[in-house]
């Protein structure tokens, strides 16, 4: 069994800024919006949507093999992935530089982020894929993500669909393709909810039975939760940290511990409890691959949160 993970690869600027955002939106000027903010410190580090998520997977002691492509700028990003025992072979090398984020995290953890695509914009290379394996489609280049869900859906491929910032991108039409074919949907709560509204889910039905697929709505530090096909609901507690220091990571590394638990054959429960476990560990690092653990570290902190041990 192979983990296909696609999405970004890139590098992180991250800007702390020690006050509120709300503190200086006035609501009624919304539509004039020129901000700045004084930031007190500033950080560079490797990131992108997919070099998250399969750094994570690693580190749980599989070893997925990553879609996508950096620029002649990314070797220290093939080097540190692939010392990690990320399959990095199938990445490409582009003439466009590597993609970056820009990312303003304030005192409350709300965030502003810009993004330069760069050779995140390259055509993706169709992977040799099994019945069997399993694949999760992060944000990227969006012709890249539907292409992925065409080839994914044709080899009766299970994926999980994680369209995150791309969503605003994304066509309805394209959305609800993706979505049809996908085990699972996941998303921060923003995120759900404006996919529910582009696709023209009523509100009504959004609280019962929302999609074909089981979606996996993440919700900060109040947890997580799935949502059945039947609307059926399951609340997920979040995973205590041991400090919290940077949540620019965390919803990656959710997004591997659930991928790592289907892939063991965990229950969906069970699975998003993983994703928890694994995000309380990003938390506690400035960066999204700053973090270190392994199976047995991960496993022993998700037994003392959760009641359904592993």
């Amino acid at each position: 069994m192979k983990i296909f993970v696609s999405g970004s690869l890139a590098f992180d600027i991250i800007l702390d800024y020690a006050g509120r955002f709300a503190d200086h939106i006035k609501p009624g000027k919304v539509h004039v919006l020129s901000l700045s903010f004084l930031v007190g410190s500033i950080k560079k580090s490797i990131g992108g949507t997919a070099g998250n998520i399969a750094c994570n997977l690693a580190m749980l002691g599989l070893k997925p093999e990553i879609l996508g492509a950096v620029g002649e700028d990314g070797g220290e990003i093939l080097e540190k992935l692939g010392r990690l025992g990320v399959y990095v072979k199938a990445v490409k090398i582009s003439h466009q530089p590597t993609a970056a984020a820009y990312i303003l995290t304030d005192s409350t953890d709300n965030q502003i982020a810009g993004f330069y695509s760069g050779a995140m914009m390259e055509k993706v290379k169709l992977p040799k894929i099994k019945p069997q394996d399993w694949a999760i489609i992060a944000a990227e280049n969006p012709r890249n993500m539907v292409t992925l869900a065409k080839h994914y859906q044709k080899n009766k491929v299970r994926y999980i669909f994680d369209p995150g910032q791309q969503s605003i991108v994304l066509s309805a039409k394209d959305l609800k393709f993706c979505i049809r074919g996908a085990n699972i949907v996941i998303g921060n709560d923003y995120e759900i909810d404006y996919i529910a509204t582009k696709i023209g889910l009523p509100q009504k039905q959004r609280s019962l039975k929302m999609w074909q697929s089981v979606v996996a709505r993440t919700l900060g530090a109040k947890g997580s939760e799935i949502i059945y096909p039947n609307g059926k609901k399951i609340k997920i507690a979040a995973a205590k940290a041991r400090r919290a220091v940077d949540p620019t990571g965390a919803g990656d590394a959710y997004r591997a511990g659930f991928i790592c638990g289907l892939v063991k054959g965990f229950d969906l429960q069970q699975a998003a409890q993983l994703g928890a476990t694994v995000a309380s560990f990003a938390v506690e690092q400035h960066g999204t691959q700053n973090h270190r653990f392994n199976y047995d570290i991960i496993r022993s902190r998700y037994n003392k949160n959760f009641n359904n041990k592993i």
